[in-house]
């Protein structure tokens, strides 16, 4: 089966979040989660919008999204309706910043730092704060609990890693220019640590800055850092 739709249509429903399932006139809707966590309630409202609106079938992204598949084009406002009522909305797509993933640090017994707390910061200054910002490319943010790596923060564009402080407490390293794909690398580590969230948070607002700033269009941003120079790059972002 051929789609019936436009590739202007298809291209403006992505940029809202809904991706096209190849073939069809259908499209998964992508949820956003705050770093991967609902509630029971919001798992039955995605239930129920997907048999109602869908094909009854939800897949999980690495990303921490919700991906409900095949929802009909004439379905869309009624399925975002529905998940709007359980406080969830539709997104995560284009060249700005995605969705923030966090491991489970926060009730993980290896976990140094409470990583729902500052991944549900993180989300709501940069994700929600910057939503209308148009970054040169995508830009991922990914938060750990402790050393172990479990979600692999440094393979985002900037990973934040819980670390025990010398004199006591914990703090966060942080990473930048990690990228996956058939070409993907890790981060490059900063050399300050960050005590705190408030300092945490300014220094990504710095980085967000400079890539907004200095980025080419198109260009991810560890490319960004190999065409400036990553401590030439550090310099700039203060």
């Amino acid at each position: 089966m051929a789609t019936t739709l436009a590739p202007e249509q298809i291209k403006a429903l992505k940029g809202r979040g809904w991706l096209h399932n190849k073939g069809t006139d259908a499209f998964s809707a992508r949820i956003i989660t705050v770093n991967g966590k609902v509630s029971a309630e919001q798992l039955q409202a995605v239930a129920q919008a997907a048999r109602r609106h869908g094909s009854g079938e939800v897949t999980f992204t690495s990303r921490q999204t919700i991906e409900v598949l095949g929802v009909g084009v004439d379905s869309i406002d009624a399925f975002e309706a529905a998940v709007a009522e359980a406080g969830m909305s539709i997104g995560g797509t284009g060249p700005r910043v995605r969705p923030v993933t966090a491991c489970k640090g926060t009730v993980c017994p290896r976990g140094l730092i409470d990583t729902f707390s500052v991944s549900r910061k993180i989300h709501e200054r940069f994700y929600v704060g910057w939503h209308g910002v148009t970054l040169p490319g995508k830009f991922k943010i990914g938060v750990g609990g402790c050393p172990n790596n479990c979600v692999k923060p440094n393979l985002n564009d900037l990973g934040v890693t819980g670390t025990a402080l010398p004199g006591g407490g914990c703090g966060f390293k942080v990473t930048l220019g990690g990228h996956w794909g058939r070409t993907g690398g890790a981060g490059i580590p900063v050399e300050r640590v960050f005590e705190d969230d408030e300092s945490l948070l300014a220094f990504i607002e710095r980085v967000l800055a400079f890539y907004r700033d200095n980025g080419q269009p198109g260009e991810r941003f560890f490319k960004t850092l190999e065409r400036i120079g990553f401590d030439a790059a550090v310099e700039m972002m203060g």
